[in-house]
């Protein structure tokens, strides 16, 4: 039986490593260990960030020791074998036909779950969308996320000129496929490894949204299609089927002339406009809400309200749809059938999904799977040995002695770092998982 919650759990309700703040623990609780004063950002050595950099990498050791995580952790594109162990006619009474066991357990949330039935891989999980980017894809100007309920949205920005590039951007100067991995490492917030020799990127990406300054990353996970590199696949991390109701939208600009009082609009190449999209110009001189209703010829389309002014500016188009020859739009949809007799159900605890419905139809690295894992709650021992090992490491690089209050006698930084890291991996033994498979 999985234990949810204890009195005794640690939990840290705003991580941030680089203000001291880990899963496990943070730079107070290291500092109450080694009885000394508390980290701060600019007057302590180390400082609060340098703390929280030893604290994460801490945490990386002890998920490596105990081989699971007590945070959110996403493994990208798991493969796995298949195998019938029931025969599809009596799988109803059995709940399966067969099932795979995750590399990872305490499973979140399964972000995609893709089966091999013939010809192609299958999605079955999360509620996904999609952006196909077609020849001219260096018009495209941004790509839109939005939260339910027309909540905060995120807008990601193409750059074409590298020099100009921000980490809260994305390049699309280079080819297609280049572009996606550069929209895949900004909606998943990571260092674009992949691009950044052409780039010449240095740091993380990093967008937030408007208005509430919300992180992309929480929300949303991009991956390139296997089948098609010209595609982006975009999960939403909401619980099961909720991100259904997210949207996903693209934006255009061209310059464009109006007329005080007519509907008649002229943009510079209407045949990358369609009817529908909405229209926001510059100079603020198109209604909010003003959509195109027709399009009259190559520079010329009607819109749903009159313009408030004579002349000239750039106008946004932005579309759920599609920006004919620049990108198609496929949004959310919800995919996920979890239930006992739906397509596929789950045991979160112990790693494990079981195929009923869908189900693929080879057997050799037939499912690839994405996936969130992590336990929810921090048990006081995990706490204990961060600590400990957070507190070994500043010692290592500490010339000084660190005296103990209980005796009142001085032991070397030495002695008192052999101790920390002995008692921290004696904690750590005995805490790792195992899977007991019974025929």
């Amino acid at each position: 039986m999985s234990v949810t919650v204890s009195p005794s759990d640690f939990t840290e309700i705003n991580p941030s490593y680089s203000d001291g703040r880990g899963f496990y623990t943070n730079a107070t609780e290291v500092a109450n260990l080694l009885q000394v004063p508390v980290f701060t950002a600019s007057t302590t050595y180390p400082t609060l960030a340098q703390v929280g950099a030893i604290i994460k990498r801490v945490e990386g050791l002890i998920d490596d020791k105990v081989k699971r995580s007590f945070r959110p952790i996403i493994t990208k594109n798991e493969f796995h074998d298949f195998q019938f162990k029931t025969l599809p006619m009596h799988s109803y009474y059995g709940g399966y036909v067969g099932f795979i066991q995750l590399s990872q357990l305490r499973l979140r949330k399964v972000i995609s779950l893709q089966v091999w039935q013939g010809s192609e891989y299958e999605e079955l999980a999360s509620a996904q969308a999609k952006i196909l980017l077609q020849e001219n894809f260096r018009d495209l100007n941004s790509i839109i996320l939005e939260l339910p309920n027309s909540g905060d949205s995120f807008e990601m920005v193409a750059e074409n000129n590298i020099s100009d590039l921000g980490n809260d951007e994305f390049c699309n100067t280079f080819g297609i496929k280049t572009t996606n991995d550069e929209i895949v490492s900004l909606v998943n917030e990571q260092f674009p490894s992949s691009t950044s020799n052409f780039t010449g990127a240095t740091a993380l990406k990093s967008l937030s949204s408007t208005p509430n300054s919300l992180s992309i990353s929480d929300f949303f996970y991009a991956a390139k299609d296997r089948g098609n590199g010209k595609r982006v696949l975009i999960s939403s991390l909401l619980s099961g089927d909720d991100g259904a109701e997210c949207v996903l939208k693209a934006t255009i600009k061209q310059s464009v002339t109006h007329t005080n009082g007519s509907t008649n609009l002229v943009v510079a190449d209407s045949s990358k406009l369609i009817v529908g999209m909405g229209i926001a110009e510059q100079g603020n001189h198109i209604p909010s809400g003003t959509t195109i209703t027709a399009i009259v010829d190559s520079t010329n389309v009607t819109m749903s309200a009159s313009a408030t002014n004579t002349g000239s500016g750039t106008a946004t188009f932005t579309t759920d749809d599609k920006i004919p020859t620049v990108c198609d739009l496929t949004n959310f949809t919800d995919k996920e059938d979890l239930r006992r007799l739906g397509s596929y159900w789950t045991i979160k605890a112990e790693g494990r999904i079981f195929f009923l419905r869908d189900y693929p139809y080879h057997e050799k690295n037939s499912v690839i799977v994405t996936y969130l894992a992590g336990n929810g709650r921090v048990p006081a021992a995990i706490h204990e040995a961060a600590t400990k090992l957070a507190a070994a490491e500043i010692l290592r690089h500490d010339d000084q002695s660190v005296l103990i209050a209980e005796t009142g006698a001085n032991i070397t930084t030495k002695e008192k770092y052999d101790i920390l890291k002995q008692e921290a991996m004696d904690i750590l033994k005995g805490k790792g998982d195992l899977v007991y498979f019974l025929g």
